[in-house]
């Protein structure tokens, strides 16, 4: 039996969210033949590629942040499920590819005491998908967690941050996080990357919260 499931993992893929083997018959199938994800989980997470900006920067969201988004976020962040690294990017890695291609990423910090205990920072890894230059220069001075602050108190969480000293001049910077709910660690990200000089900057999101855009 076991040599059974070997030999069909090996012609088929198997979705690490459903678990269930799957064809390749879609377009994005036939350009990756090592497929974590089916088009029908792909599709369950509701792709969004939404545009909007955020102090004059152009932004863009993949998905909104749905109850399966948030549910497989945590599997993979807080119950330390390393296999699910691929599967938010993967469909859109060529066009992101084309999009960013010269551009360095940039992530949004986690408190290096959480990566620690993790095992492996959750941005990272998500975003490692793309095999872009990733460059880990923004760091999180303390551990804040967000969702026990207030509007107030997440509008200072840029005093928590803060920027090697490094040399950005006619680079081209992609500033990334996983979620994004008031902005204010993209807000201060920005700032902090401005300040190096940049040639230019961007901003992927993987997962935007709805209520944003109908303020």
């Amino acid at each position: 039996m076991k040599n059974q499931l070997e030999l069909l993992s090996q012609k088929t893929p198997i979705c690490k969210v459903c678990f269930r083997p799957f064809e390749q018959t879609t377009y994005h199938g036939f350009l990756y033949k090592n497929q974590t994800i089916c088009h029908d989980c792909f599709l369950s997470l509701k792709p969004a590629l939404n545009e909007f900006q955020i102090e004059g920067i152009k932004c863009l969201n993949l998905y909104y942040y749905t109850d399966k988004i948030q549910e497989l976020l945590y599997q993979f962040k807080g119950c330390k499920d390393y296999e699910l690294k691929t599967i938010f990017l993967e469909y859109y890695k060529n066009y992101l590819n084309y999009k960013f291609k010269r551009y360095i990423i940039i992530p949004a910090p986690s408190f290096i005491k959480n990566d620690q205990d993790r095992g492996f920072n959750h941005v990272v890894e998500m975003y490692s998908v793309l095999g872009l230059k990733i460059e880990q220069i923004i760091h999180k001075t303390k551990q804040v967690k967000q969702a026990d602050l207030t509007s107030e108190e997440r509008k200072k969480i840029g005093e928590v941050l803060v920027i090697d000293n490094v040399d950005l001049t006619s680079k081209r910077i992609l500033i990334v996080d996983d979620v994004f709910t008031t902005g204010s660690t993209i807000r201060s990200m920005i700032k902090l990357v401005k300040s190096k000089n940049p040639k230019d900057i961007k901003v992927l999101i993987m997962a935007k919260t709805i209520d944003l855009d109908k303020r």
